[in-house]
């Protein structure tokens, strides 16, 4: 199965992230429905109170009519695009949130010593490239540390070599304390 056939089963992985996307979006959507109301009102009400005080009562008729129509038409145009919108934040930020999740986790595995940790990423999703950097660290993270493993085994074997050379007491004590030490970094 490859990493674009993975789906997602929650939606909401960084809540805090995402509702704070959505309600960014949401709020912009709302506040230019509210604006756009709030000139339409004034702008009808100017121009049909200014030109034509002869038909005040014909206008003011016409406007009663109109208005709930464009509010309503506004509410339910600001209603409909916040939640397009909202889903559309939703899945967009999810491209991000999931990444970032799977990147926390990598992390925490590797403060606690696991530095084999399998984690890939969708082709759709973002933050691919900073996914590679990690594969890319983990890996030298890796070679580094069987390196040293490599090289404390090495020590050990000279130690063990040298003590089985020696007959002076001292000499094998200072050997026992550095093979002791040595051990410790496994």
């Amino acid at each position: 199965m490859s990493n674009s056939d993975i789906k997602r089963n929650t939606v909401f992985i960084q809540k805090k992230f995402q509702m704070r996307s959505i309600v960014t979006v949401v709020g912009i959507i709302a506040a230019s429905g509210l604006l756009s109301g709030i000139m339409l009102y004034f702008l009808l009400s100017n121009e049909l109170s200014s030109e034509l005080q002869v038909a005040h009562q014909q206008i003011q008729n016409t406007w009663d009519s109109l208005a709930p129509a464009i509010i309503f038409g506004n509410i339910i145009t600001v209603i409909v695009t916040g939640v397009v919108a909202a889903i559309a934040v939703l899945y967009q930020s999810h491209k991000i949130a999931g990444p970032m999740y799977r990147l926390q986790t990598i992390c925490d595995e590797v403060s606690r010593g696991n530095y084999e940790p399998v984690s890939s990423l969708r082709k759709a999703d973002q933050l691919t490239a900073l996914a590679n950097s990690f594969k890319e660290m983990l890996s030298a993270l890796r070679d580094r540390k069987s390196n040293q493993l490599q090289m404390v085994a090495d020590a050990q074997l000279m130690i063990d070599s040298l003590l089985k050379e020696t007959d002076d007491e001292n000499y094998k004590k200072l050997l026992n304390d550095l093979k002791a030490k040595i051990d410790s970094f496994n």
